[in-house]
């Protein structure tokens, strides 16, 4: 005879898992599925947010996160929000005094604090760098940006359009170094053996300039970082001759 291995039933009739899986239910909430989200984000998380794997890493059924987002592009923007408000508390924190007369400071600190944020969770870069939420926290951090070029000696236009070119220098180049981290190793090596092998190689005769450069060229392919500071430094030069030649025409016609 086979016995019969009985499940502990509770005096209201349920399993144990069955309560188990009540008290998950009970425990999501919209807090925790975004907390979740942020860490299947992570390359500690494994980079990839899927309702499947987020209901895994929950305990729970994947179906249980429709009660609390419509569907993933809810998640996201939701996640985005809290990338965008925890970029200006990172900035805040590195300029604790706010904005000052030094703009170029609070761009550079702002620009970087969001890139820092977002590379924190390469998945969540590549899926929402290019959103917009027109969250408090977005629509917040668009004003202050704006102010601080406005003060800084801008027009109000012209100081939104160099905002709007700021931000996009700096999640397109975010996104770019996110979707490469997401590679796998064998391709990032391939790319990386193109700079210091092919180009490397290249006859001096015929390129002689990519010859002379290909040595630099190969360090910032590996440096995504310093290839960002270089682009946001000559950037905000740009700013600043546009900020000099504001002023000069404010002189010339008072």
């Amino acid at each position: 005879m086979v016995a019969r291995v009985e499940k502990d039933v509770e005096p209201d009739g349920q399993t144990d898992e069955a309560q188990q899986a009540a008290k998950r239910r009970v425990a999501l909430t919209r807090e925790s599925i975004l907390e979740a989200a942020l860490r299947l984000c992570s390359p500690e998380g494994g980079g990839q947010l899927t309702f499947s794997r987020l209901g895994k890493e929950l305990g729970a059924d994947p179906t249980a996160v429709y009660r609390h987002f419509r569907d993933k592009d809810e998640l996201v923007l939701a996640l985005t929000d809290l990338t965008i408000q925890e970029g200006i508390d990172l900035a805040r924190a590195a300029l604790p005094d706010g904005p000052s007369d030094d703009w170029r400071a609070w761009l550079t600190v702002t620009s970087e604090s969001v890139r820092a944020s977002y590379l924190a969770r390469p998945a969540l870069a590549v899926l929402a760098a290019a959103r917009t939420t027109a969250s408090p926290a977005e629509t917040h951090s668009v004003e202050l940006l704006i102010s601080v070029l406005h003060r800084a000696g801008l027009g109000v236009v012209e100081a939104a359009e160099c905002y709007r070119s700021l931000l996009d220098l700096t999640l397109a180049m975010t996104q770019y170094t996110a979707a490469f981290s997401s590679l796998d190793p064998a391709t990032q090596a391939k790319d990386e053996a193109a700079w210091a092998v092919k180009y490397a190689t290249l006859p001096e005769e015929e390129f002689p300039l990519l010859h002379r450069s290909a040595p630099r060229l190969t360090e910032l392919f590996r440096d995504d970082a310093e290839v960002f500071r270089m682009t946001l430094a000559t950037f905000l030069d740009g700013v600043a001759a546009r900020i000099e030649r504001a002023r000069q025409q404010r002189g010339a016609s008072a």
